[in-house]
């Protein structure tokens, strides 16, 4: 009984803070307030929205003004693979197990030792399960149940994640030989890839190092600990992802096209047209200035 009041109480606040965030996003003008004082708070300068210099200005400028609706098909985490598909080849594809609408449809007994569950309408909303025997299905249940029921827009403000509806991806978990996961994230301007981000995740770390186009390492960071940025070597196959990143981001004025590599294989992460939601903080202005300055906006 408890339980049961305690769940309806977390639901109504849940409500509550929703309703908070769809008049704060539907309306320009509060939307637009509320990327300004976050921004400041984030930053420690005030944003230029009529003449943007940095990444995270213009990231900003894109979520209010950039139309990014038109978007949705190529964050929507399943949508996007039939593009995926048609632009570079299914083989760059992560095996799907399955997609689905409702967690109850999901049979974990029917799903492999690992695996990783991704929500198709949102950002970050990932559950990586290394070995099902020892996850809480039922708390995971409600977890995705409560990803699916959330329209991530009225989270985040991000407009290209408004129109999608909510299901989960189940898909093969990519790892190395070691078990870790390999990730290189290409920021595209206009379609070249101009900066690389390679990440490292382990167990209990996650380390990235920053790169320029011909894999100089650049002192930096993005809202991180300055130790956790490092020198890796360059992938053997660098020039393979640099096409596939040029071949994904064609037409786009800005993309981050994320991919993993393990065993020798590259596969198609996702694409991400507003990289922390322009809120992440570079270590140093000069390259939130340097990593702005191809893209151009109207």
């Amino acid at each position: 009984m408890v339980y049961r009041a305690k769940k309806i109480l977390i639901r109504a606040l849940d409500n509550i803070v929703k309703l908070k965030n769809k008049a704060r996003f539907l309306i320009p003008v509060t939307h637009k307030r509320y990327i300004k004082r976050k921004f400041l708070r984030q930053h420690g300068y005030t944003i230029n929205f009529k003449v943007p210099i940095t990444l995270t200005e213009k990231i900003q400028w894109l979520k209010l003004y950039g139309s990014l609706e038109k978007y949705a098909k190529y964050v929507d985490k399943n949508e996007v693979r039939n593009y995926v598909k048609e632009m570079v080849g299914e083989k760059y594809l992560i095996p799907k197990i399955g997609v689905y609408e409702n967690a109850n449809d999901i049979n974990i007994d029917l799903l492999p030792k690992k695996f990783i569950v991704k929500a198709t309408h949102g950002s970050g909303w990932n559950m990586i399960v290394k070995d099902k025997a020892e996850l809480d299905w039922f708390k995971a249940k409600e977890r995705i149940e409560s990803w699916i029921n959330t329209n991530y827009f009225y989270v985040s403000g991000e407009k290209n994640y408004k129109n999608i509806r909510g299901r989960v991806i189940i898909e093969q978990l990519i790892e190395d030989s070691a078990g870790d996961m390999k990730e290189y994230k290409f920021y595209c301007y206009h379609g070249e890839p101009q900066y690389t981000v390679a990440v490292k995740v382990t167990e209990n770390t996650r380390k990235k190092g920053y790169y320029d186009v011909n894999w100089n390492w650049l002192n930096m960071n993005i809202s991180g600990l300055p130790d956790t940025n490092i020198s890796v070597k360059k992938p053997y196959h660098y020039n393979e992802m640099l096409e596939i990143s040029r071949k994904l981001s064609d037409g786009f004025p800005f993309v981050r096209v994320d991919l993993y590599y393990s065993h020798g294989k590259i596969y198609v992460g996702e694409l991400t047209f507003t990289p922390n939601n322009g809120f992440g903080k570079f270590s140093d202005f000069k390259f939130d200035r340097l990593f702005g300055e191809p893209l151009i906006i109207p």
